[in-house]
């Protein structure tokens, strides 16, 4: 795929469905049809609680005693920060139609409306590296992620979203009966003639025999302040996250992985002095990335924040901590990562639950799972992951690939936010040059560190943010300013943020500059810069509609997909009220990747996608096109929410600018430009959760 295509494409491009071939080791499952089959078998998040039948969340609340246990905590965590944020001026309400605060509404997870839907399973044996520095035997994990889901029906019509609240059943694998894992591995990578199916699945590497529960992660997003209230930032969103262990009607809170509880080592000079004592002691796995901080110093629960994640103080615990000279005179020269105190510091927050998770993420997400059929069409996410783990998976590949051939693994783990990389067995990593809009350090920030990239395709790295009390700017790679390359959707501003360190929600991004997008005024020819209040950080290059546009004239039915980057860009535009649309051109079967502009802090709202594959030859143009929302960047949430299913009156909004009924079909033709034939239509769309 062409390079500019697979920006533009943020949303549509993703990996082989099932993240598997023959004879290649699978590490991804995300297929909707096999994972509906995998839930009916037995891998349902009912199952995780022994909880048979009916597994609507309703049932589960009353009959499992410990799922009861874990929404009465998590409830005590949102009613907490709700009052933390009314303390600090911030509003928030769980029904809402107005440009203020929202928040989750708790009954989502008692209702029988809603339930945990399957939405990836992920082979994770790579973190056997983790469980022997405790002395496990076992062979790694497996994850089961589960999203939340609601589906009701109102006036004879089934009405079905998601929300982004997710939970991940983790799971210890047995090892081999020697001890080792090469058996297992291979479990994992499917013979020519067969297919990575529920059977094939259930019956090989999720053997149930072989798979030990070990603990439940949540990640939710439970607060957001809409684009139209954070006109500067383009909207604000806080994630919960937490971790609990399950014993029975049992439920126990576990430490979040090398986070630090910034609060209580902050209050405790001796306790905090002890974990500078252990990091000193441990730089060389720190700069591996296989490390595990003793409990002692880790949080149970804490809060990430975008917009952008990677430039915020808040998720920068370690820099709240610590000052550089704090780890000065440590031998860093035989360090792969970090060579100086400040990217030792900057290798630990990245290392951190909320660091990683706001970095090279998606909305927060590394795993947010495609939607099924039971979604609308215009409200159907179309790609399932994060650019981070996008570059994993090849990682991931090479360390099944060497465990199973019996050789040493490459056991290092770059940053969340680096490019995808060719994995040596030697330890050596040869990193990609990063795409257009992927994340870049900045050669000031880059000279702290050892092997890191660079911007490739003619992109420059370019600062978005910079963050009173982070060192490390947030940056991309971009067109060089004034470009003649521009294309709607790049980014055309940059800007400040003054943090507040004991009130995250309280930051403050101002606009700074203009780097692209100059036009003063919405025109066929040139590109202007659309403010962030649209619902679009760091800005957006657009321009209006031509005819060509309007008619795909560049798409041919059966014909190869055009050169988006040096043609004529088919670009079809879409403004209305706080809602941007843009378009994404893919083939039929086409295999899916992210770009990084899918963690990029500067995507759209929705995507109209004409689809010109040969499977459409001889049929019309407009049969091969069709409409996909989603909003990447914040999820569509919680916030906005159809009030049917919670037991109140309707709600009139649909979401993402589109009204019900007939008029709904007069926006999506309008936006189509008339593409969309009628008897393709869609009808009135099921309310979007905001």
């Amino acid at each position: 795929m062409e390079r500019f295509a697979l920006v533009i494409a943020a949303v549509v491009a993703l990996l082989v469905p099932c993240g598997a071939r023959a004879e290649q080791p699978v590490t991804v499952v995300d297929d909707p049809s096999v994972l509906a089959a995998l839930d009916a078998k037995g891998f349902s998040f009912a199952a995780v609680f022994s909880v048979d039948g009916k597994d609507d969340l309703k049932t589960l609340y009353d009959e499992a005693p410990a799922y009861h246990a874990i929404v009465e905590m998590v409830a005590g965590d949102v009613a907490g920060l709700r009052a933390e944020m009314k303390a600090g001026g911030r509003n928030l309400y769980e029904v809402t139609d107005g440009n203020v605060g929202r928040i989750m509404d708790m009954r989502w997870l008692k209702t029988d409306a809603a339930r945990f839907r399957l939405v990836g399973v992920v082979n994770r044996l790579d973190r056997r590296d983790f469980a022997t520095l405790n002395g496990d035997k076992s062979c790694g994990e497996v994850r089961f992620i589960y999203r939340l889901a609601y589906s009701f029906r109102k006036n004879g019509k089934v009405l079905a979203s998601r929300l982004p609240f997710n939970f991940n059943a983790v799971y210890s694998v047995a090892p081999d009966a020697d001890g080792g894992c090469v058996g297992v591995a291979g479990r994992w990578t499917p013979q020519l003639d067969e297919a990575v199916d529920a059977g094939w699945l259930a019956g090989g590497p999720l053997e149930p025999e072989e798979l030990t529960f070990k603990q439940l992660e949540l990640n939710a997003q439970v607060v957001r302040f809409p684009s139209g209230q954070e006109t500067e930032f383009g909207g604000q969103a806080a994630y919960l996250m937490r971790i609990f262990g399950i014993g029975g009607a049992t439920v126990s809170e576990k430490p979040l992985e090398n986070t630090p509880d910034v609060a209580r080592l902050s209050e405790d000079a001796v306790l905090k002095k002890k974990l500078a004592d252990y990091v000193r002691a441990n730089v060389g796995p720190v700069d591996l990335g296989v490390y595990e901080m003793p409990d002692e110093f880790r949080a149970k629960k804490v809060i990430s924040w975008s917009t952008f994640g990677s430039a915020r103080q808040a998720n920068h615990p370690f820099t709240s901590l610590f000052e550089p000279t704090d780890f000065a005179g440590l031998d860093y020269s035989g360090l792969k990562l970090a060579r100086t105190p400040e990217a030792l510091v900057e290798r630990l927050d990245n290392g951190a639950c909320q660091g990683c998770h706001q970095a090279g993420s998606a909305a927060g997400f590394h795993f947010i799972g495609r939607d099924d059929r039971t979604t609308s069409p215009l409200n159907r996410i179309e790609v399932g992951i994060s650019p981070h783990l996008h570059a994993e998976i090849p990682r991931r590949e090479a360390w099944l690939r060497a465990t199973i051939e019996g050789k040493e693994p490459n056991r290092f783990r770059p940053f969340s936010f680096a490019p995808p990389a060719e994995w040596r067995d030697a330890g050596e990593v040869a990193y990609a040059p990063a795409e257009m809009a992927m994340p870049c350090l900045m050669p000031e920030d880059a000279a702290r560190f050892g092997q890191t990239w660079q911007c490739g395709g003619g992109t420059v790295c370019t600062p978005l943010a910079t963050a009173s009390g982070v060192r490390t700017k947030l940056a991309q790679c971009l067109l060089p300013k004034d470009s003649k390359a521009v294309f709607s959707g790049h980014p055309c501003l940059a800007g400040s943020i003054a943090s507040n360190e004991a009130q995250p929600f309280n930051d403050r991004y101002t606009i700074t500059g203009q780097f692209a997008a100059f036009a003063s005024d919405i025109s066929r020819t040139a590109y202007t810069c659309r403010p962030p209040k649209i619902g679009v950080p760091a800005g957006i290059a657009y321009r209006a509609c031509d005819d060509k546009d309007r008619t795909f004239a560049a798409f041919k039915a059966g014909k190869p997909m055009p050169n988006l980057r040096t043609g004529r860009r088919q670009e079809v535009r879409y403004l209305r009220g706080d809602q941007q649309f843009r378009p994404v051109p893919r083939r039929r079967r086409q295999s899916r990747q992210p770009a990084g502009l899918l963690g990029g802090p500067f995507l759209p709202r929705g995507l109209y996608v004409p689809v010109a594959a040969a499977g459409h030859a001889g049929r019309s143009q407009g049969e091969g096109h069709r409409l996909l929302l989603a909003d990447l960047f914040h999820l569509p949430d919680a916030h906005r929410q159809p009030r049917n299913a919670l037991g109140e009156r309707g709600t009139r909004h649909h979401g993402y600018g589109f009204r019900s009924g007939a008029r709904g079909v007069a926006d999506i033709r309008r936006l189509a430009g008339g593409a969309v034939p009628r008897r393709q239509r869609p009808g009135p769309r099921a309310p979007v959760p905001r």
